[in-house]
């Protein structure tokens, strides 16, 4: 099962379970990940799930970036580096982490 690790603060951070199918991330509360943070646009991207993972990014106001570099859509692997509008969070494949 894959997961995703939001960097909240210095030294905090909060772990997302991603299930199959679809998981929207953004600002609003009926995201599937919520980050409250005014950089991050309301339905800021989606990660998909069939057979590998995709990152795309919903037209989000400040961008998505993947390894330091903006992208639209984008297949993840395990240790990549999301940055959400200045929010920074990493994409695991391995619950053991």
């Amino acid at each position: 099962m894959a997961f995703l690790r939001v960097q909240i603060e210095d030294n905090q951070h909060k772990d997302y379970d991603l299930k199959e199918g679809r998981s929207s991330v953004g600002r609003a509360l009926d995201n599937d990940i919520v980050i409250e943070h005014p950089s991050v646009s309301n339905n800021h991207a989606r990660l998909n799930f069939n057979q590998n993972y995709f990152l795309t990014d919903l037209r989000s106001s400040n961008g998505t970036f993947l390894n330091g570099k903006k992208i639209l859509h984008a297949k993840l692997a395990d240790g990549d580096m999301i940055n959400f509008a200045g929010i920074t969070a990493t994409f695991y494949t391995n619950s053991d982490i």
